[in-house]
This record gives C-alpha cells, structure tokens and sequence, in this order.
C-alpha cells in the first residue's frame, strides 16, 4: 500500500529494515545510544558491530535527539539514531514525536531522498503497539506537510499484524481529505 503526501511516497514494507536498499535508515534507540533491542541486532549483524561504537561514541544524547553515523555494510548510506527513551526505558508521545522528527529533519538536512522507518517505542516501558504507530505515523505525515527531500519513505513491518496495521492507517488516510502541503498541493 502507498500514500503520497506532499512530494513524498509513503510505502508499507515487509521486512527486516536492516536490509532496505534506501539513504538512510532511522533507528529508534535509548538517549545512550546503546544497541539493545532485536532492531539494533539485526542492524550489527547486517552492518557490522563498529555501528553501535561510532553511535556510543556521539552519546549520550537529550531524548528527543536524533544523530546521524555512517552505516558499515548496510545497504544504505547512513543511519539516523533517534533517542527515542531514556534510561528509565520509559517512552511517552512527545518522546517519539520529538525523536522521529528530529530524524527526518536530520535527513533532510543530509539531502537523502529515500528513508526507512520501523514505528518507534514498540514494546518499551510500556509504550503500546497502537501508540508506537500512530505517534509515527502522524510524525511522518507532519513532516512530508512541509518541504522535504524525502521522495520515498518506507513504513516497515516485521510481522503480518504490523503491516495490517500500517496497511489500515494508509487506508484510512487515504479516504480522508488529503491534507495539503505549504504550497497547497
């Protein structure tokens, strides 16, 4: 499924999103920067396990800060680290929003014109599967309201609820008035 706001496709994919072929990926992760969730393994198993000492290394962060690094053997060219939750594991709305926005700002700014995504906060200090994705979700339609590089932003799920889920959100968006951009288009 796909939505196109803006200049920017949105796209659900299945998968792992440490194999996506894009610019960059945004890695949701702890104010620290420490690679500790299923994601950031995967991300060092793909993309070698210098990835999580050059992020340590810009650590720690405010939450709500994203930083960029470069990406080892991924297939992208870089990876987003946004602080997302701090040492108390515990994640709120305006700790993602802050995050994800950042994130894509920081992409932006790097001129990268295809980004994959995983919803953030999954299943950390509490912070529910319908939160993580609407909080994600509405951070990605806000910044593609604006102008962007981004061309492609990919939504991935790893299971076949999360990309029901994702599915349904584009759905519904899509039978809603569009929401239009600073240049109204």
């Amino acid at each position: 499924m796909e939505l196109k706001i803006g200049s920017t496709r949105i796209v659900v994919a299945f998968g792992d999103l440490a194999a996506q072929e894009v610019d960059v990926i945004i890695h949701p992760t702890n104010n620290y920067l420490w690679f500790s969730s299923y994601l950031s393994d995967s991300l060092k198993r793909r993309g070698g396990s210098n990835l999580e000492r050059e992020a340590m290394e810009l650590g720690p962060v405010s939450v709500g800060r994203a930083v960029l690094t470069t990406a080892g053997r991924l297939k992208c060219k870089y990876l987003i680290h946004a602080a997302a939750w701090g040492q108390d594991m515990m994640v709120n709305e305006r700790q993602v929003h802050q995050a994800l926005a950042e994130a894509l700002k920081v992409a932006r700014e790097h001129r990268c014109a295809s980004v994959a995504m995983m919803p953030s906060g999954l299943c950390v200090g509490g912070f529910s599967l319908a939160r993580a994705f609407e909080t994600t979700f509405l951070t990605v339609v806000e910044h593609c309201l604006r102008a962007t590089t981004i061309e492609k932003l990919l939504l991935v799920a790893s299971t076949e609820s999360e990309e029901e889920i994702l599915n349904s959100m584009l759905r519904s968006a899509r039978s809603a008035d569009p929401p239009k951009n600073e240049d109204n288009v």
